[in-house]
């Protein structure tokens, strides 16, 4: 129903109306103008609703966006006859106000003038009555309801993501917690596991050292019932031979760490054992322990322990005769990989000219020979002042990997 027009024209066609109408209005007397009702159509609520003592009170009409029309009932006095209307701030022409609505769907939000006049052959449109009219919109209508939507959209994908970024690390977090509470209590368990694993060794090991101990006092009796001397002597070298064995696992539940033999107090403990079995007051021997701190499994310790056994007891018993002091000098390096190297050497007589070390039947001899190859390595002899034994030996992780 309304032409929607510049705000130019509506300027323009509103000063000429009033400057060509003052002259022949200021001549005019206005009449009195009673609004009798006043509805709209509220297109939310399906219904007319009746607005007529608000508009009478406040003389403004409060309009919503989804409001289709209003209807307007005025009375004049004295009666004028037919009454016009215009929405200043919207359309300029005039239309009769009659029982038809006003259409107001169109209008958009904002702020207008609902204006009532009465025409004049001499003057025209005269005003006689104006009501304000303000049209309101719901928040998310139009460019606002636009950038509001927008701004709600992002708002939603930023807190979405952020939530479900807040979600995630808070699960990480109590999953990390959680795992950190399973590994930190699985490590309690196996380091109880681990000492009583160990306690468990060092009691086994203390056991085993207990037995050959016994085993030694029983052979330690036995050389007591005899009074040949061969027989006590290779007796005697037997009982050696237990008691090395029983060094090593004393050595074993002695120090905390059980991942092996502590080669250098081994030594010390066996040189200890030999020097008051077999030193002669007369022929003091000393030793010189060039062994490091050196840890060696006990299926490599125990040869290597036998090995020392043999060639200290052969020292003693043989290198020094008719001498009034005597020289060992004992010493292992580390040379990596699992690999060790051994130098044992005496400044005594040595071995006979005419003697073959690697085909002698002497026990002792012998069982040098087999516990060097059980340490996959093979000994040597050779006089250089004295005798002289080298062996290159593997512990027990070099010899898996040679199989």
């Amino acid at each position: 129903m309304f032409e929607k027009v510049s705000y130019r024209k509506i300027i323009l066609i509103a000063l000429f109306t009033w400057f060509g109408a003052y002259p022949a209005f200021s001549q005019i007397s206005l009449p009195d103008v009673k609004l009798l009702s006043f509805t709209r159509f509220d297109q939310n609520a399906g219904a007319v609703v009746d607005e007529t003592f608000s508009v009478i009170k406040e003389n403004n009409i409060v309009l919503h966006h989804h409001d289709r029309y209003i209807r307007l009932q005025v009375a004049t006095t004295p009666d004028v006859g037919t009454l016009f209307y215009r929405i200043d701030g919207f359309d300029p022409i005039w239309y009769e106000l009659n029982q038809d609505p006003i259409r107001t769907g169109t209008l958009e939000e904002g702020r207008y003038r609902l204006v009532l006049a009465m025409k004049k052959p001499e003057a025209g449109m005269v005003t006689i009555k104006a009501f304000n009219v303000q049209v309101r919109a719901p928040f998310f209508h139009g460019l606002r309801g636009q950038i509001a939507t927008f701004v709600t959209v992002v708002l939603f994908i930023f807190f979405f993501f952020s939530g479900r970024s807040w979600i995630l690390r808070r699960d990480k977090r109590r999953t990390v917690k959680l795992l950190e509470n399973t590994v930190q209590k699985r490590t309690v368990q196996l380091q109880e596991s681990v000492s009583q694993r160990e306690l468990l060794l060092k009691e086994i090991h203390h056991r085993v050292k207990n037995n050959l101990q016994v085993i030694s006092a029983l052979l330690e009796m036995q050389v007591s019932r005899t009074n040949d001397e061969n027989v006590r002597a290779a007796i005697r070298e037997g009982q050696n031979r237990v008691l090395s064995i029983a060094f090593i696992h004393q050595n074993l539940y002695q120090h905390d760490d059980l991942k092996g033999v502590e080669v250098g107090s081994f030594l010390k403990e066996l040189i200890s054992h030999i020097r008051q079995v077999f030193e002669r007051q007369e022929c003091p021997v000393n030793i010189t322990n060039l062994v490091p701190e050196i840890f060696i499994d006990i299926e490599s310790a125990t040869p290597l322990g036998l090995i020392l056994n043999e060639l200290l007891t052969n020292s003693y018993k043989y290198a020094f005769d008719g001498r009034n002091e005597g020289n060992i000098r004992i010493e292992i390096k580390d040379l990596g990989e699992g690999k060790f190297y051994f130098n044992y050497r005496d400044d005594g007589s040595g071995l006979p000219a005419n003697f073959d070390f690697n085909r002698s039947n002497s026990l002792g001899l012998k069982l040098i020979r087999q516990l060097s190859r059980q340490l996959a390595g093979n000994i040597v002899y050779r006089f250089d002042g004295g005798s002289v034994f080298e062996l290159t030996f593997h512990n027990l992780d070099a010899r898996s990997k040679m199989i």
